[in-house]
């Protein structure tokens, strides 16, 4: 079981590096309270703000806005700590996927299991389990919804 899940944890870290954002959305605004509505067009071009903005405010806490203005979002790169973020918090999909695709090939089925005992696996994720060669842990976390057919 450990070769098979090592070899499909390998395959799903493969893939799933190709998904990792390289780039997030920064919402950007600028105040439009002292600028008339005939001079709109002209401010933003003087401030360099995309035709694709739309109108928005600064939220006052309540239901209403303290300011008006206009919004547009620009991309950014992501930090490795939105990488790392990201793999700790989406990598156990793509793997439990070709986890359960290549158990169920070779002789295992999925079953249901107590999921309190997932308790023991809170100090980690399966992705730093993975990144830390820590394969019998792993073993153990896949070893609890699925079983060896006979």
């Amino acid at each position: 079981m450990k070769d098979l899940i090592i070899k499909a944890l390998n395959d799903a870290y493969a893939k799933f590096d190709k998904t990792i954002p390289q780039t997030k959305k920064n919402a950007k605004f600028i105040s439009i309270s002292d600028v008339t509505p005939s001079d709109i067009v002209q401010f933003m071009k003087d401030n360099n703000i995309p035709n694709d903005a739309v109108f928005g405010g600064a939220d006052n806490g309540y239901d209403a806005w303290n300011d008006i203005g206009l919004c547009w979002d620009i991309d950014i790169p992501t930090t490795d700590n939105d990488k790392i973020k990201f793999k700790r918090g989406k990598f156990s999909t793509t793997a439990f996927k070709f986890v359960f695709d290549v158990l169920t090939a070779n002789g295992y089925k999925r079953v249901g299991f107590n999921s309190g005992l997932l308790k023991q696996f809170d100090d980690t994720s399966v992705y730093d389990m993975y990144i830390n060669d820590d394969y019998d842990r792993l073993v153990a976390y896949y070893s609890l919804p699925f079983t060896k057919l006979i």
